[in-house]
């Protein structure tokens, strides 16, 4: 892992920031003409997936060997599909979840150009996208000042990813397993959790701010419960990336500054 990459601040990219993403460019991708989504294996099926259903066009699948370097179709329905699109003159959509400094997207795209010939019928779209990414997508949330960690990428599974975790002294081995999540007791603002909502530590604020920033920064929680509307802007001010949620009648409506 980058040192440097891992000590920008966290922005976990849930399932609903997807879909909104995916359906704010929905019109625009209408007036594109696509005729064909083409999601890159793994990490491009699921914005692929939601993007079919809401423009109602065929989906097919590039498969990437990582350790080859070799993108592939493996549907030959799928050229029939792309000669389709040629001749209609519609573009194909080159779908992934992430543009980053690797390799995959590019010669995921590269080989697509090789037998579609013509780059303005090729468009790209990914979840995440850095200003040092070597291929420049069409559509794409610019991530540059985080590290924006993708739903399927939360939990740490492969012992090479967990030795970079350490080696790169981003936090501790358990700390990167699981988000934490901090809670906020004001009486005058009281919390209604539920037990499936798992809190790993409560504060209570007394009107100390500062105190309350520095417990913060101390348990460095992804998501954070309070009720106290004045704090919740506050908190966002100071850590703009984390998580918050208010709870009213049993439910949690979630708000994010990155959104804002």
């Amino acid at each position: 892992m980058n040192t440097e990459f891992a000590r920008l601040p966290v922005y976990f990219y849930g399932y609903d920031d997807i879909e909104i993403f995916c359906l704010s460019k929905r019109e625009q991708l209408v007036q594109e003409n696509i005729g064909l989504i083409l999601g890159i294996l793994r990490g491009g099926a699921i914005p692929a997936l939601m993007l079919s259903q809401m423009l109602g066009l065929p989906v097919e699948f590039v498969h990437y060997d990582r350790r080859e370097a070799k993108a592939e179709i493996n549907n030959n329905k799928v050229f029939d599909l792309v000669d389709t699109c040629i001749k209609e003159g519609k573009r194909i959509l080159l779908v992934d979840d992430v543009a980053g400094v690797g390799y995959t997207l590019a010669n995921c795209y590269e080989y697509l150009l090789s037998f579609v010939k013509d780059e303005s019928l090729i468009r790209v779209l990914t979840l995440v996208h850095h200003v040092n990414s070597r291929t420049k997508a069409d559509y794409c949330r610019d991530c540059t000042s985080v590290r924006a960690i993708l739903p399927w990428e939360r939990y740490v599974t492969s012992r090479q990813c967990l030795d970079d975790f350490v080696k790169a002294e981003a936090a501790l081995l358990e700390d990167q397993r699981y988000k934490k999540t901090l809670a906020i007791d004001d009486s005058a603002y009281p919390l209604n959790l539920k037990h499936e909502w798992r809190v790993d530590c409560h504060v209570e604020f007394k009107g100390d701010h500062n105190s309350l920033f520095d417990t913060i920064k101390a348990v460095g929680p992804e998501e954070i419960y309070c009720n106290n509307e004045s704090l919740i802007g506050l908190i966002l001010d100071e850590f703009p990336f984390s998580i918050m949620y208010k709870t009213i009648n049993n439910k949690r409506y979630r708000i994010s500054a990155f959104d804002q």
